[in-house]
């Protein structure tokens, strides 16, 4: 399905649509991301054991790597977090990062859930966690 310039909110008509997920992230690619989509995807995490089920900000620190993780490649966009329950995505996945998750962002080009193209629109693939430090144990006194 193809849109003209005048279907979209920058001009971009006429670029591919991609319906799905990870092969629309190549350039030119734009993946629908319908109410459908979304619905699937959340549904999908249900399904499996790791849907939000409290919009708590601990609950949702507690959840999301789960979610990564369970998603692997495939990660998790701005409107996918949003519409799973992840209040303020980028700032949920800073937090994760100050407590040693690596998680890379990548852009991708989206027609979102409102039917406009949205250039850019993060998304986010937990690569691992960096090694928790080993607490050092006080020196044993010299007699």
């Amino acid at each position: 399905m193809a849109y003209s310039e005048n279907d979209n909110a920058t001009g971009q008509g006429g670029v591919g649509i991609a319906g799905g997920q990870a092969k629309a992230m190549g350039q030119n690619k734009v993946l629908e991301c319908s109410a459908d989509h979304i619905t699937r995807l959340v549904r999908e995490l249900q399904d499996n054991g790791v849907g939000l089920n409290s919009s708590a900000g601990e609950r949702q620190l507690s959840t999301l790597p789960k979610v990564l993780a369970f998603l692997g490649d495939r990660g998790l966009n701005t409107y996918e977090g949003t519409a799973a329950g992840y209040a303020r995505l980028a700032t949920r996945i800073q937090d994760l990062e100050a407590d040693g998750w690596i998680i890379e962002s990548r852009r991708e080009n989206v027609i979102g859930p409102d039917g406009l193209f949205h250039r850019g629109v993060a998304r986010y693939i937990l690569v691992g966690r960096l090694p928790a430090p080993q607490q050092s144990t006080p020196a044993e006194e010299v007699q």
